[in-house]
Formats: C-alpha cells, structure tokens, sequence
C-alpha cells in the first residue's frame, strides 16, 4: 500500500499536540471530502503501546484510507495510508498535509 509520510515540528506538550493534531486531521479529511470519519485518540499509558497518537480512517472518491500522527516531544510522524489504485492522489495528499497540518501545530487559525 503506498504511503504518504510527513513530519512536522511543534512546540507544545504531548497531551497539547495530541488534541491539535485531532483538529488538524478533521481539517485534511475535510479537503479529501471524506466520508465514514473515524479519529480516535491511542493513549500509550492506558494501552501499553508506549506512544500517544491519533489514529483516523475515511472514505475518499471511493477509495478506504487510513493513517496515523504519531505524537513526539517536539514532533509529530504523519502516515497516510492508500489503496493502490488511489496513488494518483499522492501528491495532492502530501500538499494538502503541507497546508494544513503546520498551521495547526504552530496555533494558526485558518
């Protein structure tokens, strides 16, 4: 499955980028115009992955996609996963992440 990985700064605590990061995900799965949205928060504590994320599916134009922001100290991870028959969308992917997800973790308002 082809994937679309970015990784952004921030400058907030782990429990602050986790909640931002929920926003900034509803924020890309509204430009994908997506369907079935599912964002749910993985707490490392309570379930003994050892990470804090935030874990989302959608439908898109017809194709599942799923993906993850792996929250770090002064990071975040973002993986967007596709079907193989949506790997046109790549780029258009990877730009809607560049535009939405930055202005999210550095408290801009769109």
């Amino acid at each position: 499955m082809p994937k679309v990985e970015g990784t952004y700064p921030h400058s907030m605590t782990k429990e602050e980028a986790v909640e931002v990061s929920k926003k900034a995900v509803m924020k890309l799965l509204s430009a994908f115009e997506a369907t079935d949205k599912k964002v749910v928060t993985v707490d490392g504590i309570t379930d003994h992955t050892n990470k804090n994320s935030v874990e989302f599916s959608c439908k898109s134009r017809g194709f599942s996609i799923t993906g993850e922001v792996l929250i770090k100290e002064s990071e975040v991870d973002v993986t967007v996963t596709l079907p193989m028959m949506a790997i046109a969308f790549k780029g258009l992917i990877k730009a809607a992440m560049n535009k939405h997800i930055p202005k999210h973790l550095e408290g801009v308002d769109e």
